[in-house]
């Protein structure tokens, strides 16, 4: 059977038309897809990433390449998203503490809250209040009497970084009950998380995850008070922060891990790839994975409710900040 030039001439065009439909598609046949993580590797962010980059790379036909870029509340791997070309081939695991409140709360950042676009959320933790595990409170209440009444030395507690939610949140605390610990940041959870249990530092705000669960239950640390709104299966003896008598209504902070890109990015391009996103974050695989780690993946989000989300993210963080009075360094 003979095939006519116009026949191949339309199966030529279709093919191109169908590759040019999408920049980030067109051009995932070469290079890598870097992933940006503003955690060391081994903590729970780095997990996550690691779990999603395969799918994400197969769905973009690329090897993807996880790059731990620390430093600077996470401020240094933001910015380097953000100096990439975007179109698809860099991607950042990151979180509100990155890209929302390190432009509040450190001078030297440049950039906005709004220069970067959620395409899917990872996982969506509520937050504990962890602490050395010979320290001589057992709640939340005993930690605000042992402050009050004055110990040997200050106490301190740890976070990724100046301006990090889990500093906002535990400076939040400090204000609404009038005690004082010192301030000791860290380039990452696992550096903290060494002198936690080392009893360098006293406590720590972090999320409620599998790695900090295997702690606490091999009784390397110690959980003082959760901020969901019941208690948790994996603390069930940790109190919820609601039910504080010492301390006013602190509300229930959370924090998200998600997938982000530059808002530069085309719609076109922003269209393809949350598609991909959404796909990779659907893939059973990915999902154990996360699931292993403390994680759940939350319900697919369209475009539109990831730009709402984020939107509102950013007006409920502001207000954070504001209240925990932390001066930009």
């Amino acid at each position: 059977m003979t095939i006519s030039r116009r026949a191949i001439a339309l199966s030529g065009m279709g093919a191109a038309l169908l590759a040019g439909t999408s920049r980030v598609c067109a051009q995932a046949r070469t290079g890598t897809l870097t992933i940006l993580v503003a955690q060391p590797a081994g903590g729970v962010t780095d997990v996550f990433a690691r779990a999603v980059a395969p799918a994400l790379g197969q769905g973009l036909g690329r090897v993807a390449v996880v790059e731990n870029v620390t430093g600077a509340s996470g401020s240094i791997a933001a910015n380097r998203l953000l100096a990439a070309v975007p179109d698809g081939s860099t991607l950042f695991v990151g979180s509100p503490s990155e890209t929302v409140l390190a432009p509040l709360t450190l001078r030297a950042v440049r950039y906005k809250a709004s220069d970067f676009r959620l395409l899917g959320l990872i996982n969506d933790s509520p937050l504990a209040l962890y602490a050395r595990r010979d320290l001589p409170a057992n709640n939340l209440d005993e930690l605000i009497a042992l402050a009050r009444k004055g110990v040997e030395r200050p106490l301190s507690y740890g976070s990724t970084g100046q301006g990090s939610l889990f500093h906002l949140v535990t400076e939040t605390l400090l204000s609404a009950t009038g005690i004082q610990a010192t301030h000791v940041p860290y380039r990452g959870g696992m550096p903290m998380l060494t002198d936690l249990q080392g009893g360098v530092i006293d406590f720590a705000v972090m999320p409620v995850d599998a790695l900090l669960g295997s702690m606490v239950a091999g009784g390397r640390l110690k959980v003082l008070g959760v901020s969901s709104a019941r208690r948790l299966a994996r603390f069930p003896a940790a109190p919820t922060f609601d039910e504080s008598r010492a301390a006013p209504a602190i509300g229930r902070p959370s924090i998200w891990v998600g997938l982000l890109v530059p808002a530069a990015m085309s719609e076109s391009d922003s269209v393809q790839l949350h598609k991909i996103v959404t796909q990779a974050l659907g893939n059973a695989d990915v999902r154990k994975t996360i699931d292993a780690a403390g994680g759940a993946v939350p319900p697919p989000m369209s475009r539109l409710d990831a730009a709402r989300f984020y939107a509102a993210d950013i007006l409920k963080l502001q207000a954070l900040a504001k209240a925990a009075q932390v001066e930009p360094m």
